[in-house]
């Protein structure tokens, strides 16, 4: 997790990697799930003290990292702790 930092506009974001472990079924079979997502917090929610191993709850959407780039990330918009 990288440290807060502000936009010039003065809004903190955070850019953090949200680790994902559950099992799902897809074909009626059962399958392990394990994955690792780039993630940004951007406002107040990015002032929100998390620590590496939180257990979180997060909803957001995906989008690009930037406006010249197509490497996608997990923009979060509410964020709560399990």
């Amino acid at each position: 997790m990288d440290p807060v930092r502000y936009t010039p506009a003065g809004i903190p974001a955070l850019n953090l990697t949200l680790k994902h472990s559950s099992e799902q079924i897809e074909a009626n079979l059962k399958r392990t799930i394990n994955c690792e997502l780039s993630a940004k917090i951007m406002g107040n929610d990015a002032l929100i003290p998390l620590k590496v191993g939180d257990r979180i709850k997060t909803k957001g959407f995906i989008g690009n990292k930037s406006a010249k780039s197509n490497q996608l990330i997990f923009h979060i918009n509410f964020i709560e702790y399990l």
